[in-house]
């Protein structure tokens, strides 16, 4: 794969698509600008975003609130969760409620800014801000929060997934940010070059030591690059590039090895969610179980809990739980209980036996359901014979085989249902509940007529009726 070609095909940077998605639905479009649309894509190129004053807790807790948008099947005015839940993806181990207050005023204030490089009739330059958090509150157990509309088709938009990326746990914003900035280029296995003025005003590295590209990179570019590999697993390579004819580098780009990781990095907070609704609605754990696994989650990994729910299930299915799941989870949990190998392969071979079982039952159920249908068709073929060959005998004949099945003893059923006597049955024999019992009799009488005069043994069916 020819990464060079690749990366400098893409000329327009998705951020700055981003920017001018938002800023096309907040702006009034001038004459020049709707009359131009080519140049105006084209014009896209130099727009400028930037996310500012945002922390690295603020911005997990955008993550966050973005994926709750992002799986919602339609835009919303308000958007609520459990707080519970929210803490969880959260993935904060604190329970002061002030320090999650904290952090939504901050995202609050925190605003995506936009500024355009058309000049506008009035010799300025359009500008926009969009702050990253509308009106948010906490109320009876639940996070609500309002997200401009501009904001939230953008993160709905399928072409801006990058921008909603659902992210791993960070210690260093500087891993934050970069690892934000890869993912429009996941799928290319590498970034464009990247200047390096550029690179500090995106990681906000302002400070007069990072202007030596040494100390840059030392402390900042090769930390978070170390720390995206222990995280993710994702490794990658930092490429530099000097002015020509100077040992001075001027631009780096990012190289990886692996595939495109957006579905990895969607799954992390899905099954964070999931695994958290089997707590809370399976085992049924109150919000203070769940407060004591968040606060000590180095403790409580999702291995740990994984194994504690597994024993649960266990000991639920053997009927050794008497009172409360929960309580017996949580004791579980604290004291490390595990499935032994024994008890798994117990366990393995009883599932197998019932599996079996109940696939034999199965196939029974089909086999008579099957002879059933056989059976039912084989009554309509008879019938349909038989009343054929009745309709082709002589009115004598046809009287004799009436009389014959008004007196047989079933035939009463039928005249009890019809409201008649047994005798005028033969008056009836075309009504629905007689019509196909009628046909199969006479097939059987034409198969055992047959029968005895094949073998000789005495008069046939039609033999004087002494009745």
């Amino acid at each position: 794969m020819n990464l060079t070609n690749k990366t400098k095909d893409r000329t327009v940077n998705d951020d700055r698509q981003l920017a001018l998605m938002l800023f096309d639905s907040l702006s009034q479009q001038s004459k020049s600008i709707t009359s131009a649309p080519t140049s105006l894509g084209y014009r896209r190129n130099n727009a400028l975003v930037q996310i500012v004053d945002l922390s690295l807790a603020g911005r997990r807790l955008l993550d966050v609130a973005y994926f709750i948008v992002a799986t919602e099947s339609e835009v919303k005015k308000t958007y609520s969760i459990e707080l519970g839940l929210f803490k969880w993806l959260l993935g904060t181990t604190s329970d002061n409620r002030a320090h999650i207050k904290r952090l939504i005023r901050e995202a609050q204030m925190a605003a995506i800014e936009l500024n355009g490089t058309e000049i506008q009739s009035d010799n300025t330059y359009p500008w926009g801000s969009i702050p990253l958090m509308g009106t948010a509150r906490i109320s009876n157990g639940r996070f609500i929060f309002d997200l401009a509309e501009e904001l939230q088709l953008v993160i709905r938009d399928p072409r801006a997934t990058h921008f909603l990326a659902l992210r791993y746990v960070f210690k260093s914003v500087y891993t934050k940010i970069l690892y934000d900035r890869l993912q429009p280029y996941m799928q290319e296995g590498a970034t464009p070059w990247f200047g390096l003025e550029t690179l500090r005003i995106w990681l906000e590295c302002n400070k007069k030591t990072y202007e030596l590209f040494k100390h840059f990179r030392s402390r900042v570019l090769d930390v978070a690059i170390a720390e995206i590999h222990e995280v993710t697993g994702l490794e990658i390579t930092m490429v530099t590039q000097n002015v020509p004819g100077s040992k001075k580098v001027n631009e780096v780009r990012f190289v990886w090895d692996e595939n495109n990781r957006a579905d990895e990095q969607k799954a992390a907070l899905v099954i964070l969610k999931t695994l958290y609704e089997t707590l809370r609605n399976e085992i049924g754990l109150s919000h203070a179980d769940i407060d004591e696994i968040i606060k000590d989650r180095a403790r409580y990994s999702d291995e740990v809990i994984q194994q504690a729910i597994d024993y649960t299930r266990h000991a639920a299915a053997a009927g050794k739980i008497k009172i409360r799941v929960s309580g017996y989870f949580m004791k579980a949990l604290r004291e490390g209980y595990i499935i032994g190998t024994l008890d798994q392969d117990l366990r393995q071979r009883k599932a197998i036996t019932a599996a079996d079982s109940l696939a034999g039952a199965n196939a029974k159920e089909v086999r008579e359901k099957s002879a059933d249908r056989e059976f039912t068709a084989k009554q309509k073929r008879d019938a349909d014979a038989g009343w054929e060959a009745f309709e082709a005998m002589s009115a004598d004949d046809q009287n004799k085989l009436a009389r014959a099945f008004a007196n047989l003893s079933t035939s009463a059923l039928f005249a009890t249902r019809l409201g008649i006597e047994t005798h005028e049955l033969i008056d009836h024999l075309q009504e629905p509940i007689v019509h196909q019992s009628f046909g199969a009799f006479v097939t059987l009488q034409l198969q055992q007529q047959k029968k005895a005069a094949k073998m000789n043994k005495g008069p046939g069916l039609f033999a004087a009726d002494n009745s």
